[in-house]
């Protein structure tokens, strides 16, 4: 199926929530028929050495919110349906990229096998610390999933303040107990 696709420089996995900031008539026109025609769109990692700055995979999102700043630029909350791959990237008149996505099953750890929290309880109290600590993230997810390991590691990696690039390699190079090691060292200060 065929998506309009917002590269930025933000990194979101599935089930995750932002807030995203519209203010240019390609985008606000994306918006209004994301809206109309209740289809999402594909948020994906600005690439710089990319046709079309636009990272191989990428989110369905979905619209669950909008309001407008005091300065009238629209204000949407979005959710990561699910992971795509995104192929046949074009532009059209207003600049505006498109593409045929398809479902891949990336991050390949993000799946039902690691729902467990089990020993990992420290990451899962930090991250409820955070979102408790900070009412704008809390405000921002509907939904949470507290109880679900992948699920946390997922929300770890979108709120570090480390590069996207290491951010892509921990989600989509490593295996999820290098991840979880790597979440303990730096949320923790443990060391495995």
């Amino acid at each position: 199926m065929k998506r309009a696709i917002f590269p930025l420089p933000i990194f979101i996995l599935p089930e995750g929530y932002t807030r995203l900031r519209i203010f240019e008539p390609r985008y606000l026109n994306m918006v209004k028929t994301a809206l109309k025609n209740n289809t999402g769109f594909v948020l994906c990692t600005f690439e710089h050495d990319t046709p079309f700055n636009i990272s191989a995979q990428g989110c369905l999102v979905d619209i669950i919110d909008f309001d407008q700043d005091d300065n009238d630029v629209l204000l949407i909350d979005v959710f990561a349906s699910k992971s795509v791959q995104i192929n046949d990237v074009y532009q059209d008149e207003e600049e505006l990229r498109h593409g045929l996505i398809s479902n891949c099953k990336t991050p390949y750890w993000y799946s039902d096998k690691n729902k467990q929290v089990g020993e990992h309880f420290l990451l899962h109290d930090a991250l409820r610390n955070v979102f408790y600590g900070n009412p704008e993230l809390n405000l921002l997810y509907k939904t949470t999933n507290f109880n679900n390991l992948a699920w946390i590691a997922a929300r770890w990696l979108e709120l570090l303040p480390i590069s996207i690039e290491k951010k892509q390699q921990l989600a989509f190079e490593t295996n999820f107990d290098n991840l979880l090691n790597f979440l303990h060292t730096v949320i923790n200060n443990e060391f495995a």
